[in-house]
């Protein structure tokens, strides 16, 4: 029986010298003997996996430091955590082996103290999908806008996080059904590894669906290693949507069409603004990346002469050019032929010798949400190349037609008229932005992020991006002015008609009217408007009534409007006074015999000539000291290519062989037509 007991005491010694180091011992002589022993850390944590270092402080009954001393380290449990002395004993360092508390002693010369070691798993890796989100370049933080049918491409971005250090995610895949379910698209991406969640600025992935692959009906979902090659805790948020694949938001719009018109500064020499097929792209660029488009046409109208002074250099551009070029290229608009629902952007060129202008371009601005586009669909620019600035005319055609939709400056850069209710302090635009258009026609390898901070487009800091709000405000708007788009019908003979330009401006509810001149052209919607335009006769009598809907001009404090009222030619020219009735009653009252300048017409006011100067401009001329205004047409496009408050205007020679000729003295007009170019004037 003695055998089994001896047997017994061996194995517990083996053990004890396997979770044991150092060796129990005296005091050295003539020593101060160890009285306390303090381990530190006295409590730790350790990641399975881990490692952890102790340390000890041995102190005599004087509560001296001691050193030098033998330390035996031992672990209560070391299938949970083992110890490794230091070659001195002052130290140890603990492995850890599996997951549980276990206690760590450290004895030196029977004195003995603790400390307590927790040992964790290891968390299981895992990958999860946060967020998803469609754009063409701008999108709203809870991705609610659409894609739009027809316009940009999409970029789908991608939100990872991971609970892991530096860990590869796997492959994400994008699929795309039809209603049936059917695949129509499947696109594989490998995100690099990663730590932590990925934000919308440096989204971890993103996916770009060219603009022929979107269509109405898709549903989308986006899935994390469907292989299961990368190990995953959870499998249940590595999907996006989680649920189900979701519907992809799309709407349609109408095309929009931009008309850049070159104006001529007759007072400058016929400077002309710099647009043409070849360098009309250079128009574009913000346009395309910030703007709800859809199908995008363009083209280079007629050049259109307008008499507006620039200003004395070096500084021009003062809100009286930029009003009267503006109203020129109205009475243009108006006699537009192709289409009534074309945008036009008039392109200045500074003469030589002006260094600054006080504006960049003017727009009209609509005055309530049902004038959208149905009246203001001209605005200005000065043409590319002409800023210091490279890419501040194409930011400003952007800005300038956003302001025919409605939009208002955002208080960014000093801008004045600001939108009261734009949403983010300082005019920037809030919410990250993504360059799409520039990555769908390679450019970049990427739909590169535009920072929050960034100016909206609508202010005056650059660079520029458009906010969630100016990108929502311009959809709606483009939305509902499809239906306003439809103008008054043609004539039965679909053909130009003999109209009575009426343009007026507004300030502190006093009109002031430019002189009335009567072209071809197609009518204003009458139906619709605060002012009413009435057209007086021989007797008082009035012969036409027509509404007209003030507009803003996005930096002036005036309002302005326009009536293109049909007429037949004779009465038009029969007519003795305009009157302008507004919301509080009679406005206004032009009249042909009441104004010295607006006498009654003689019978040589009644002709025009046109002809080539040696220099190859034409000089277009009513005869006759009452003359108040001039407009010119081409005979067989109708395209307006001149218009100037003065008896005479010059143009290019090559404009048209045949012109129509109009003669105003402010009431009733005069019309020369097929007056054919000659050599023998000037």
């Amino acid at each position: 029986m003695r055998v089994p007991v001896v047997v017994r005491a061996m194995w517990t010694s083996i053990a004890l010298a396997l979770t044991a180091c150092g060796e129990p011992s005296t005091s050295p002589p003539n020593q101060p003997a160890v009285a306390s022993i303090v381990v530190v850390p006295s409590g730790v944590t350790v990641e399975m996996g881990g490692m952890q270092s102790l340390y000890v402080n041995l102190r005599d009954r004087n509560g001296n430091p001691l050193d030098g001393r033998s330390v035996r380290w031992q672990s209560s449990a070391p299938s949970m955590a083992t110890v490794t002395a230091s070659a001195n004993g002052a130290s140890a360092t603990v492995a850890t082996v599996a997951p549980g508390t276990t206690t760590i002693s450290a004895t030196s010369e029977g004195i003995t103290a603790t400390a307590q070691v927790t040992v964790t798993a290891i968390p299981s890796t895992d990958f999860a999908i946060l967020d998803a989100q469609w754009t063409q370049g701008v999108q709203q933080g809870n991705g609610a806008i659409p894609m739009i049918l027809d316009g940009n491409s999409a970029v789908l971005n991608v939100l990872l996080s991971t609970n892991a250090s530096n860990r590869a995610p796997g492959q994400l895949v994008l699929t795309l059904t039809d209603g049936s379910g059917a695949i129509v698209r499947s696109d594989t991406l490998t995100p690099p590894s990663f730590t932590g969640a990925s934000t919308y600025d440096q989204p971890s992935a993103q996916f770009l669906l060219p603009k022929t692959s979107l269509r109405e009906g898709l549903r989308w979902q986006v899935r994390r290693d469907p292989r299961g090659v990368a190990a995953d805790a959870n499998l249940a948020n590595d999907a996006f949507p989680q649920s189900a694949p979701a519907t992809l938001a799309t709407t349609v719009l109408p095309t929009m069409r931009i008309r850049f018109v070159p104006i001529v500064l007759s007072a400058h020499g016929d400077v002309s603004g710099n647009v043409s097929g070849a360098n009309i792209d250079g128009y574009l660029p913000t346009l395309r990346r910030t703007f709800p488009l859809g199908p995008l046409t363009t083209s280079v109208g007629t050049p259109l002469v307008s008499s507006a002074t620039f200003g004395v250099a070096p500084t021009g551009g003062a809100e009286g050019f930029w009003l009267q070029v503006l109203q020129d290229l109205d009475l243009a608009r108006v006699a537009d032929t192709s289409s009534h629902d074309t945008y036009w952007m008039g392109v200045v060129r500074p003469p030589a010798g002006f260094t600054f202008t006080s504006f960049g371009g003017f727009s009209y601005i609509p005055t309530s949400a049902a004038s959208v586009a149905r009246g203001t669909r001209a605005s200005t620019v000065v043409q590319t190349g002409w800023f210091t600035n490279t890419g501040q005319s194409a930011d400003l055609v952007a800005h300038e037609l956003a302001h025919t939709l409605g939009r208002r400056h955002a208080p960014c850069g000093g801008a004045t008229g600001v939108d009261p209710a734009f949403p983010v302090p300082n005019g920037v635009i809030g919410t990250v932005g993504h360059d799409v258009f520039s990555w769908s026609i390679g450019l970049t390898s990427n739909a590169g992020a535009r920072s929050a901070t960034t100016g909206d487009l609508m202010g005056y800091c650059f660079p520029q991006w458009a906010s969630p709000y100016t990108y929502a405000g311009l959809l709606a708007a483009r939305l509902a002015s499809v239906p306003s788009a439809v103008r008054v019908p043609l004539d039965a003979t679909n053909r130009r008609q003999h109209v009575v330009v009426v343009r007026g401006r507004i300030a502190r509810s006093r009109v002031s009217l430019l002189p009335t001149v009567a072209i071809d052209g197609y009518p204003t919607d009458g139906s619709f408007g605060a002012y009413r335009v009435e057209l007086i006769g021989a007797g008082g009598r009035v012969v036409a009534t027509h509404r007209a809907d003030a507009r803003n001009v996005d930096h002036s404090a005036d309002a302005t409007f326009v009536a293109a009222v049909p007429l037949d030619e004779r009465m038009a020219g029969t007519l003795t006074a305009v009157r302008i009735v507004g919301p509080s009653g009679t406005l206004t009252t032009y009249s042909a015999t009441s104004a010295p300048s607006l006498v009654a017409l003689s019978a040589s006011f009644s002709t025009a000539s046109a002809g080539v100067s040696a220099t190859g401009r034409i000089t277009a001329e009513c005869h006759g000291a009452e003359s108040a205004a001039i407009a010119v047409q081409d005979h067989a496009t109708g395209a307006v290519l001149a218009s100037a408050s003065t008896n005479h205007v010059t143009l290019d020679a090559r404009s048209a062989p045949v012109v129509d000729i109009t003669c105003s003295d402010g009431v009733r007009s005069r019309r020369n037509i097929n007056v054919r170019i000659t050599r023998s004037i000037r």
